[in-house]
């Protein structure tokens, strides 16, 4: 899989590729991203999903090119011996695959849907996740501002479940997040986030990039 990146990233806002696994694989993911911006640079070996993410914390906006290259490695399953039979043996499968053949092919009401099953099952999948996406909104509006750890303990999920409701809740706009010393923090309501984040921590102990971050999200 490859994907080419162009992307003209606004100051705070972030950019995020996932890459999923399937069961029992790893992958070689060869990141071609500039250095500084981004999560993931070089040649990363996984066994597990990953975001590679890119995060534009400057005050202009930057120009975000490059390309990521995923290389999927499937176990092999092992060979499988038919073993010796008479002839009658061999007549029998090439009978039944030829009965099988014929009722795939008369049946085409399921030929014409097999390209649609994997959207058919996203659809189903995404219905599933709204009562999770919804209980984390929920949760990060009542505590005004929180991290992705804070969420987690709050809503008793899986880090990587919320990481990935988290991260489509962002994209969908319905969630927003400001990076805070080496925190980042997600947030609903903007004046909500000023007060919890505010309140939290030392401003005067803050470099002035993210004091006047704050000053802008208490002013919004």
């Amino acid at each position: 899989m490859n994907v080419t990146v162009l992307v003209l990233l606004a100051p705070l806002a972030v950019w995020a590729y996932p890459v999923y696994l399937p069961p029992n694989a790893t992958a070689t993911v060869y990141a071609y991203l500039p250095q500084g911006l981004c999560n993931a640079t070089g040649v990363l070996h996984i066994d597990r999903p990953i975001t590679v993410a890119c995060v534009n914390t400057g005050t202009t906006p930057v120009q975000l090119s490059g390309r990521i290259v995923v290389e999927y490695h499937l176990p092999q399953p092992p060979p499988q011996a038919l073993p010796p039979g008479p002839p009658i043996l061999a007549l029998a499968v090439g009978a039944a695959a030829a009965a099988g053949l014929s009722h795939l092919l008369s049946n085409r009401r399921e030929l014409l849907a097999a390209p649609f099953s994997p959207i058919i099952a996203r659809i189903k999948r995404a219905r599933s996740d709204e009562p999770a996406r919804l209980e984390i909104l929920q949760a990060v509006d009542r505590m005004g501002a929180a991290t992705l750890s804070q969420i987690v303990k709050a809503v008793g999920k899986s880090w990587g479940a919320v990481q990935w409701h988290v991260y489509v809740l962002e994209r969908e706009g319905k969630l927003k997040s400001i990076k805070v010393g080496p925190f980042t923090y997600y947030f609903v309501d903007r004046r909500k986030a000023a007060d919890v984040i505010l309140s939290s921590i030392d401003p005067s102990a803050l470099p002035l990039e993210d004091r006047e971050k704050l000053d802008f999200l208490a002013s919004a």
